[in-house]
């Protein structure tokens, strides 16, 4: 799965970088972004639950390359903060219990999709993307409570690097507004979804040595400016 999306990837890239030098006279769209966001864990392991979402942010620079008149490779990067919960069985040292964990995550995502957008009516465009983004994690760290069978309650945190995927790839979808304030400058305003494609935790459960699986998704609310 990885390696056809890698190829979809690199195939639209490739296509859509020529398409867009042989346009010289097609703009380019450079600018910046702030998003809050809502994150939750997806578990795929056993006994294991989500414990709500959680809200993080993302801030980013937005690239809008034009292939065509109102067809565009959107990209750039982002610094996404993310955050979710699980709560899970598990054993600390002798101890059997139940634990509530808050995960928080700072990635670096570099996101390729296409924008498609209307004509302009009056002031304002309205756009829908979709593609891919590839998000590579800076850091991981974790709160959380064990609830012990006998009745204690534990606190703790800590780094969580070792037990987490270094890669997250996950799927867009979204749709907005531009206005145009004048030939060169548009604010926008958007809403997305960014679906995870693949498991971002690679520890174990103490309890029952079986390797943790968990999807991290999110939608977001976006709003920027393009130059």
């Amino acid at each position: 799965m990885k390696k056809l999306l890698t190829f979809i990837f690199i195939s639209i890239l490739f296509s859509l970088t020529n398409i867009a030098c042989s346009q010289e006279k097609l703009p380019f769209k450079l600018g910046l972004k702030v998003s809050p966001n809502i994150g939750w864990m997806s578990p795929g392991s056993k006994d294991y639950a989500s414990d709500g979402a959680c809200a993080g942010a993302t801030v980013g620079f937005v690239g809008d390359f034009y292939f065509a008149k109102n067809y565009a490779l959107s990209t750039g990067f982002n610094f996404q903060f993310l955050n979710g919960k699980l709560s899970y069985p598990d054993a600390r040292d002798t101890l059997s219990g139940q634990i509530s964990r808050k995960y928080n995550f700072l990635y670096l995502e570099i996101p390729l999709m296409i924008k498609m957008q209307t004509k302009t009516f009056g002031k304002i465009s309205f756009y829908g993307q979709i593609g891919f983004g590839t998000a590579f994690r800076l850091k991981a760290t974790y709160k959380e409570k064990f609830y012990s069978s006998r009745g204690q309650e534990i606190d703790q945190q800590d780094n969580l690097t070792d037990s987490t995927s270094f890669i997250r790839e996950s799927i867009i979808i979204g749709v907005g507004c531009e206005y145009h304030v004048d030939e060169s400058t548009r604010l926008f305003a958007g809403l997305s979804y960014n679906n995870s494609l693949n498991n971002v935790l690679s520890g174990m459960n103490y309890k029952t040595h079986l390797n943790e699986k968990s999807m991290l998704n999110f939608v977001e609310l976006t709003i920027g400016i393009l130059f």
